[in-house]
């Protein structure tokens, strides 16, 4: 990784022709790119339809504790699957391993459009869609950083991650369009069965464009507790905790944007209209612009605009165009911070000798720690104080994100 000789084995695991990474391309095919694209929109777009879950319970007659144990246990399994997930790629071959993911996925959904012949269908696919969106979102970028030069990932990563945004963003209201016309939420779930393995054979498609290219070797893309505990004690740890904190923002924003918005009389849907929209859009416009910006400043201004957003959303007593505005600004500073975090930390551990595919992953894992753990704080806080307190906790880690931006450069 550092442009020394490459090993028989780090020749054996690279795809195509292993270089150092500072001596690969700038850009990628579109022909390689364009189909991975449609892969990742398609298995987020699955994954989101697990936040049809309890309509979809509700409509089979279970009650709202087998939605919520069929989506913890699809958290379970996500965190184990991100620990899991490069073991599974160096035994398998990366894109080997996500296209088995896509598959996966797609029998999840088979598994819950079952559920309305058998309600017990619906717990394996909780468990399913957990493991395959994990595998599938955590080895997802690594695709992409093997094969660009370190300034120009953040470009690519922006636009990856956009394209999952739409389809997560994408699959409630398609499936309520498909359920209106239908009269049973079954039938999105048989719709995205299929179209996940049409995923699947996008990831080919990728794989057999991308096999001759010039890559970085990644023979060291399983997770260890040495590799783990050697990035941490770097400077590779400071963007992972970023992350984690940036999560807990969302994960709190999120969660509890019903008891926000009935605090201040307002429509929790409007918040993830706007933020989904203008996530989407910003993701896909300026996506060429970011390669161009330093990203220690970068991410320093995208955690201002976060702060902005909280500050606007704590001191909003009402006003519909200041919780749109609110919105636009978190979709700005927050949506945009995943890649540039993303692309501190590989290239941080490319520069210091460190294992780049390891680094990636243990982002991820951070990210969904971040995501599904501080619930369980904000849900404390807002029952013991209401939902400014919990704002107020976001800004303060909103703070402490800065004081870590300022020691990146």
């Amino acid at each position: 990784m550092n442009g020394g000789s490459i090993s028989p084995l780090r020749s054996r695991i690279a795809d195509g022709t292993a270089k150092p990474a500072d001596q690969l391309s700038a850009t990628l095919d579109y022909r390689a790119f364009a189909p991975f694209l449609i892969a990742s929109i398609v298995i987020a777009a699955a994954y989101g339809t697990s936040f049809l879950l309890p309509d979809y319970m509700d409509a089979l007659g279970a009650d709202s504790r087998a939605a919520g144990l069929i989506i913890s246990s699809g958290m379970a399994a996500t965190l184990v699957s991100c620990c899991l997930a490069g073991w599974l790629a160096k035994r398998m071959g990366l894109l080997p391993t996500v296209t088995v993911a896509s598959l996966f996925m797609g029998l999840a959904m088979l598994a819950f459009a079952g559920a309305a012949l058998d309600r017990r269908a619906a717990y394996a696919g909780g468990l399913l869609v957990g493991a395959a969106w994990s595998v599938f979102f955590i080895l997802a970028p690594l695709q992409i950083i093997r094969y660009l030069r370190p300034s120009a990932r953040i470009q690519y990563l922006t636009v990856l991650s956009g394209s999952q945004m739409a389809g997560l963003g994408l699959a409630a209201p398609i499936g309520h369009l498909l359920a209106t016309y239908t009269g049973s939420l079954a039938t999105i779930y048989a719709v995205l069965a299929i179209a996940c393995v049409i995923a699947a054979a996008c990831v080919e498609l990728t794989r057999r464009a991308m096999s001759r290219l010039a890559s970085v070797p990644m023979p060291d893309i399983e997770i260890t507790w040495a590799a783990t505990t050697t990035l941490l004690q770097k400077c590779t740890a400071l963007p992972i905790a970023m992350i984690a904190i940036s999560a807990c923002m969302f994960a709190g924003l999120s969660t509890y944007q019903s008891a926000y918005s009935a605090s201040r009389h307002l429509n929790s849907d409007l918040f993830f209209l706007v933020f989904t929209a203008t996530s989407v859009v910003l993701r896909f416009s300026v996506a060429h612009l970011m390669a161009r910006l330093p990203l220690q400043r970068l991410a320093l201004t995208l955690i201002l605009l976060t702060a902005a957003s909280l500050l606007l959303f704590l001191l909003n007593d009402g006003s519909i165009s200041l919780h749109i505005a609110a919105t636009v600004l978190f979709a700005a500073g927050y949506g945009l911070s995943y890649s540039t975090l993303n692309t501190i930390a590989v290239n941080l551990a490319g520069e210091h000798g460190l294992s780049v595919p390891t680094a990636s992953q243990i982002f991820t894992l951070a990210y969904f720690l971040g995501l599904f753990g501080f619930p369980i704080i904000g849900g404390q806080l807002v029952r013991g104080f209401g939902p400014d307190v919990m704002l107020l906790s976001l800004l303060s880690a909103t703070a402490l994100n800065a004081v870590l931006a300022s020691r990146l450069g």
